[in-house]
């Protein structure tokens, strides 16, 4: 019976170690997000005033998103994460590192065959 006992502890004590990082991994990338959510938001409000370019009053914010995707791993788009360019191609790439971590944080997205959903029933609309 102490063996039983014993295992089952050992397997809660795993499940609570198992949930700790799964939480801790999430919450390394929310802030990032929230950094690109609001840096996205606001270069689409230059570029629809007619910017062309990324100032550099933003390079400490870059910075900070860079600091913070550091742990993450490497990305490719990092690259483009930086003042001085386009503004479209900053957003491309923010974009392109926001999908790279939401796929982190809950598995790749499904990709669609092209045909779409039908379930052969009618709807009275």
């Amino acid at each position: 019976m102490t063996g039983l006992l014993a295992q089952t502890n050992a397997y809660i004590r795993d499940a609570e170690r198992q949930h700790r990082d799964h939480k801790a991994r999430q919450d390394q990338v929310r802030r990032p997000v929230q950094l690109i959510d609001r840096l996205l938001q606001e270069l689409e409000e230059m570029n629809l005033k007619g910017m062309k370019r990324v100032p550099t009053a933003y390079e400490p914010r870059l910075d900070e998103v860079l600091t913070l995707l550091s742990p993450i791993g490497s990305m490719p788009q990092l690259a483009n994460i930086k003042v001085k360019v386009g503004i479209p191609k900053l957003m491309d790439a923010l974009f392109a590192v926001e999908e790279a971590l939401f796929a982190e944080r809950h598995g790749p997205v499904a990709e669609s065959d092209g045909e779409p959903f039908n379930s052969g029933l009618f709807t009275a609309a």
